[in-house]
C-alpha cells in the first residue's frame, strides 16, 4: 500500500545561485558593520575629538567638513602614493589619515627618503604627513 507524500521534496540551489547568494550576504554584512564603526566613530567624535596632527585609521574617525585639496580621490589605507617634497618626488605607503586647519591630511611613511632631507626634519612628528596638494599627478 502506497501513503501519500506529505512532505515534496527539496530544492536544489546550483553552485553558481548558492556563491552568488553568499557574496550578496557578506557585502551586506559588510556594509552594516562599515555604517556601524561609522556611527560609533560619530559619537566618539563627539566626546574625545581627534586633536589635529593626530594619526586617525578610518576617515570617519576625524570631524566632519574637511577639505581635500588634491584632483584624486583619498587614498586608502595600504595604497601607495607618490609625494612631492621640496621638488623631489618619493614614493610613500599610506598608514592613516589627520587633520590640520580644517585640511585633511595623509600619514604617510617613505622608503627612500630625498637626498637634500635632513635627519632632524624626519625625526619630526609630522615628517610624514601631507596633504592633496604634496601628491604628484597621476601621470
Amino acid at each position: 500500500m502506497k501513503t501519500a507524500q506529505v512532505l515534496r521534496p527539496a530544492r536544489r540551489m546550483s553552485a553558481a545561485a548558492h556563491a552568488a547568494l553568499t557574496l550578496k550576504v557578506e557585502a551586506a554584512r559588510a556594509t552594516r558593520e562599515a555604517q556601524r564603526q561609522a556611527r560609533q566613530d560619530a559619537a566618539e567624535q563627539l566626546t574625545n575629538p581627534v586633536p589635529e596632527f593626530e594619526a586617525a585609521p578610518r576617515l570617519t574617525m576625524l570631524p566632519g567638513g574637511l577639505h581635500w585639496s588634491a584632483q584624486q580621490p583619498v587614498p586608502a589605507v595600504g595604497a601607495t602614493v607618490t609625494v612631492n617634497r621640496d621638488g623631489h618626488p618619493e614614493r610613500a605607503e599610506v598608514k592613516g589619515y589627520t587633520h590640520a586647519a580644517g585640511f585633511l591630511g595623509l600619514v604617510t611613511e617613505t622608503t627612500h627618503h630625498a637626498k637634500g632631507a635632513s635627519r632632524r626634519k624626519r625625526s619630526s612628528p609630522r615628517a610624514g604627513v601631507v596633504f592633496g596638494s604634496q601628491l604628484a599627478l597621476a601621470a
